[in-house]
């Protein structure tokens, strides 16, 4: 738990920086007005001014964090998803709990200022104590309305930053996808040549090797059927591709890696799939299958290299654990872990996780991605 709260905060503390500086303006006001009261009762308010004081700052921290899951997790999602009514209903609804809360800490507080500020204008006469006296008789309905206001006009304020914020990063993601896809054309473009001598080369091989050897023919074409895939031919508009191509291919990379190993490698696999027409970032789960084969010791069956796919209607589970290989390891540079996490930020944001754990003996990888 104490992990998530670290990477939220290192991930968006400029959004909560942004939040509390707003709040921070807004419970500065308070605490001058309490000031004020304060000296105008000529210290008999000591024990108020404190009250507000304390009361001021844990509301600033309480708040801080509050809005900021309350606008980033819930209201901003709502809004670009369209869903106003249940947007509204989730402001209005912690407006009433705010209200409900508000009266039960701050309000005692609030009395004693107005019983404050109505001692001393006794005391010099104010010709303003007619109003004064109807302020102090309604002061539970002004108690009210400056929370309604207070919380109203925090958080619309406050939305409207985030949400200016919030598009200005989606510009800048939509931004770089188009400079990556425009990239991707010009290669595809420069190198165009190359996948056709390639896939000539290897029709060639297939072609003499089927007479010779059935398992080296086969990988041969299980290689051509790879190289195909990896260079995007199935790819939509969007760049995804369907998920059970994307496992097909993962299962051919396995199904080499077997053949390259006398069909001795030791491996685990299960799937779970009830939603078949799931769609994914190419290559994402090949990649981290490959590194699993590259850096991993699979020859032992008490210790099979596991993969494990669960796929349903909401979201996507790819969890794989392999033994970590002994000795000298090969080297790494980490391009394709890096790679996998950029592509998967790029295209599905928050809602997606990566979690990578390993200890002197296993590696393990989870991925969760959220349709």
């Amino acid at each position: 738990m104490f992990e998530q709260i670290k990477n939220i905060i290192k991930r968006d503390w400029k959004k909560i920086f942004i939040i509390f500086l707003i709040l921070l303006v807004y419970y500065g006001f308070a605490i001058f007005m309490a000031w004020n009261v304060y000296m105008a009762s000529f210290n008999n308010g000591h024990n108020s001014l404190a009250g507000m004081v304390l009361s001021s700052i844990r509301g600033l921290l309480e708040n801080t964090i509050f809005t900021y899951i309350l606008i980033y997790h819930a209201m901003i999602p709502l809004f670009h998803n369209r869903k106003f009514g249940r947007f509204f209903m989730i402001v209005l609804g912690i407006l009433v709990v705010k209200i409900i809360v508000s009266f039960w800490l701050d309000y005692g507080l609030v009395h004693e200022t107005y019983e404050i500020s109505m001692r001393k204008t006794r005391q010099d006469n104010d010709s303003s104590m007619a109003f004064k006296y109807w302020v102090l008789e309604n002061r539970k309905l002004f108690f009210l309305a400056s929370l309604v206001i207070g919380y109203l006009l925090n958080l619309v304020v406050i939305f409207v930053v985030a949400l200016v914020i919030d598009w200005n990063n989606r510009a800048k993601t939509q931004k770089e996808l188009e400079k990556q896809k425009l990239d991707a054309e010009l290669s595809a473009i420069k190198y165009q040549i190359n996948p056709h001598f390639l896939f000539n080369s290897l029709n060639f091989i297939y072609s003499k090797t089927v007479p010779l050897s059935d398992e080296v023919s086969h990988a041969v074409l299980l290689l051509s059927d790879i190289m195909r895939y990896a260079l995007g031919k199935e790819e939509d508009a969007n760049g995804l591709v369907s998920l059970d191509r994307e496992l097909l291919h993962m299962k051919n990379v396995i199904d080499i890696n077997q053949m390259r190993f006398n069909n001795k490698l030791s491996i685990l696999y299960n799937e779970n799939i009830t939603n078949h027409k799931a769609r994914i970032v190419p290559l994402i789960l090949i990649t981290l299958v490959e590194n699993a084969f590259k850096h991993g010791d699979l020859l032992n069956p008490n210790e099979p290299l596991v993969i494990q796919v669960d796929v349903d209607d909401s979201k996507l589970r790819f969890y794989i654990c392999n033994k970590k290989k002994k000795g000298t390891k090969e080297l790494s540079t980490g391009i394709g872990l890096k790679n996998v996490r950029h592509r998967l930020q790029l295209m599905y944001e928050k809602k997606h996780t990566l979690k990578v754990q390993e200890d002197d003996n296993f590696y393990i990888t989870e991925l969760t991605v959220n349709f």
